[in-house]
C-alpha cells in the first residue's frame, strides 16, 4: 500500500475546482517531506527535522481545507488552533478521524512546534510521515463524503423525486427498499481519481445519506454506526443505522464491480453479525448498480439464531449477479 498514491487519488476528487486548490497543496507538502526523508537517509540527516516541519504544514493545511469543506466556513482568518478547537468541541470529525487527529497533534505537531531544540531521527521522521499520511487519507475520506452529500442534496433540490413513493405509514424496511430502488435509478456515473473505483464507498455513503435525508425526513439516518463487540474497546461499524420511532434498521453497502455468490454470502454474514451484536432485527444488504439502467432484484429471507428471528433483505443488480452466479455454478460442475 502506498499512502502517497492514495492521497494523490483522493485529491483528484477536488481537482476540478479552483476553490479546492489547497487540497493539492497539502499533498505537495507530503511529497516534499518524503523527498527530505530519502535525502536524509543518504547522509543529510538534518533533513529529518524538515520532514517533521513539512508534515506539520500538511497537517495545518489539511485542517483548513477540512474546515472549509466540512463546516462550510472560510478558514482564511481562522488560526489552526481555533480550527482544532472547533473540531474538538463541535464533534465535526468522525471517531476514527478524531483519533488520528489527536495522535498527530499531541505526538508530533505540538512537540515540534513548541521546542525548537528538538532533533529528530530517521525513525521519528518515518513515523511522522506515516502518521500524517494516515490521518490526511482518512480526513480526505470525510471531506469527499461531505462534498458528495452536498452535491446530492443540491441535485435533489433541482429535480426532487416524488415523496409519495414512500408512504409514512409503511414499515421502515419496506420504505427503505423503495428508496434504495429509486436511488439506484439515479446512481451517478462518474470517475474519481486514477485508480479508485468510479464511485468510492465514501462518495456513495455521502450521496445515499443525502438521498435518504431528503426523501424520508421523518427517519433518523446515521452513517458509520458503531456497534460494540464482545472484545473490550473494539467496535464494528455498520454503514448505516436508521430509526423511526421504535423501528430500527441496519444497511450494509457493498460497492463492487465484481458479481458473484461470495459477495452476497459474505455481505449477508457481515450484516447478520451486525444485527446479532446490536440487537436490531431488520437488515438490508445493498449492492448498487454500475449504471442506472441495471434492473435491481430484491430477495427477502429470514434467519433464526437462538430464539431470535432476523429479517434480511438483499438488493442487487439482477442480470449481472444472476449471470455471475450461473457461471460460478458451471465452473464448479466442470471442476
Amino acid at each position: 500500500m502506498n499512502l502517497l498514491d492514495l492521497l494523490r487519488d483522493k485529491a483528484e476528487y477536488f481537482s476540478t475546482s479552483e476553490d479546492d486548490i489547497g487540497v493539492s497543496s497539502v499533498v505537495t507538502h507530503i511529497e516534499i517531506a518524503e523527498r527530505h526523508f530519502e535525502n536524509g537517509k543518504s547522509g543529510d540527516d538534518y533533513l529529518f527535522n524538515d520532514v517533521i516541519y513539512r508534515s506539520n504544514q500538511a497537517f495545518e493545511g489539511a485542517l483548513k481545507e477540512a474546515y472549509r469543506i466540512i463546516s462550510g466556513k472560510n478558514p482564511n482568518r481562522v488560526t489552526p488552533h481555533k480550527i482544532e478547537k472547533h473540531f474538538e468541541e463541535n464533534n465535526v470529525l468522525k471517531e476514527r478521524v478524531l483519533q488520528l487527529f489527536t495522535n498527530y497533534r499531541t505526538e508530533w505537531r505540538n512537540k515540534s512546534t513548541h521546542d525548537y531544540k528538538l532533533y529528530f531521527s530517521e525513525q521519528e521522521a518515518f513515523l511522522a510521515i506515516v502518521n500524517i499520511s494516515a490521518f490526511i487519507n482518512i480526513l480526505f475520506d470525510q471531506m469527499v463524503e461531505k462534498r458528495a452529500y452536498d452535491k446530492k442534496t443540491t441535485d435533489l433540490k433541482k429535480s426532487k423525486p416524488a415523496k409519495d413513493l414512500t408512504k409514512t405509514n409503511t414499515q421502515l424496511k419496506d420504505r427503505i427498499v423503495e428508496l434504495l430502488i429509486s436511488y439506484s435509478k439515479s446512481f451517478p456515473d462518474k470517475t474519481s481519481g486514477t485508480v479508485l473505483p468510479r464511485i468510492t464507498e465514501v462518495e456513495l455513503s455521502g450521496s445515499l445519506k443525502a438521498y435518504l435525508n431528503s426523501l424520508a425526513e421523518d427517519i433518523d439516518v446515521y452513517s458509520e454506526f458503531s456497534i460494540p463487540t464482545n472484545q473490550d474497546r473494539r467496535f464494528y461499524r455498520a454503514d448505516f443505522f436508521l430509526q423511526k420511532g421504535k423501528e430500527k434498521l441496519i444497511i450494509e453497502v457493498k460497492n463492487s464491480f465484481h458479481a458473484g455468490s461470495q459477495i452476497l454470502k459474505g455481505g449477508t454474514e457481515q450484516l447478520l453479525s451486525y444485527l446479532t451484536l446490536s440487537g436490531v432485527s431488520n437488515g438490508i444488504l445493498y449492492i448498487p448498480p454500475l449504471n442506472k439502467d441495471e434492473e435491481m432484484e430484491v430477495v427477502k429471507t429470514t434467519r433464526e439464531l437462538g430464539s431470535k428471528l432476523f429479517s434480511l433483505i438483499k438488493i442487487f443488480p439482477k442480470e449481472r449477479f444472476n449471470r455471475a452466479n450461473s457461471a460460478e455454478a458451471k465452473n464448479d460442475t466442470t471442476d
